[in-house]
């Protein structure tokens, strides 16, 4: 059972733990980890993380959102239907139709806000460590959950015109938010260098090694 999981509900926090209870983390990994808990800042910043956890988790119409993201039918919808609609917006009254399904949109802007506030939050942090902690409980849902959930953030980049007909919503910006929270060389590479040997099977399932070894290769 735990092995069906990583392949195709990749996580990696439950790897760390999991190593962590087995002592099997590295000395350089614990000792920076342990460097970083005690700096001053540390306390602060890390509740930033459990506002915007606690934000990402009570969040209704995210959850909807994100349960579409995973694959599931919500409101009878599909996650490939729901990419017809956006994309033939002619389509849009007949599909609101249906109760509740107005919540999708409006779970699908929450989220965009989200990966804002996320992105200014990862990239404004000074704890390298935290930083990629924090990435990686959050990655599943950018892309890094394999490759279909990489289709879906894919998919995702590219409908952020019809999210910023919101005029709170800046396109541009938020595309290159997503581009960064896509990217594993840009957040969490610390962790992830440290503990590669633990995560091995995360880095296989998820993408994510092979997007490292591809930006390696173009440097």
């Amino acid at each position: 059972m735990i092995a069906y999981y990583e392949r195709h509900y990749p996580f990696a926090p439950p790897l760390l733990l999991r190593a962590a209870g087995d002592r099997r983390l590295p000395d350089t990994y614990r000792s920076q980890w342990q460097a970083e808990l005690q700096q001053e800042g540390f306390d602060a910043a890390y509740r930033q993380f459990l506002h915007l956890n606690a934000r990402f988790i009570s969040n209704d119409v995210i959850g909807y959102f994100i349960e579409l993201l995973d694959g599931f039918y919500v409101f009878d919808t599909h996650i490939d239907e729901f990419r017809r609609v956006l994309e033939q917006p002619a389509r849009l009254g007949g599909w609101l139709t249906r109760p509740d399904r107005w919540q999708l949109l409006e779970g699908m802007a929450s989220f965009y806000e989200f990966a804002l506030d996320l992105d200014q939050y990862l990239a404004a942090l000074e704890f390298p460590m935290l930083r990629g902690h924090v990435w990686l409980h959050f990655a599943y849902w950018f892309g890094n959950g394999g490759a279909r959930m990489e289709e879906v953030a894919l998919w995702l980049q590219n409908a952020v015109a019809h999210a910023a007909e919101d005029e709170s919503i800046d396109g541009a910006e938020l595309g290159e938010a997503l581009a960064r929270l896509r990217a594993p060389q840009r957040y969490p590479l610390v962790p992830i260098e440290q503990t590669a040997e633990v995560l091995g099977p995360w880095l296989e399932s998820s993408g994510v090694g092979e997007q490292l070894s591809a930006g390696s290769r173009s440097l």
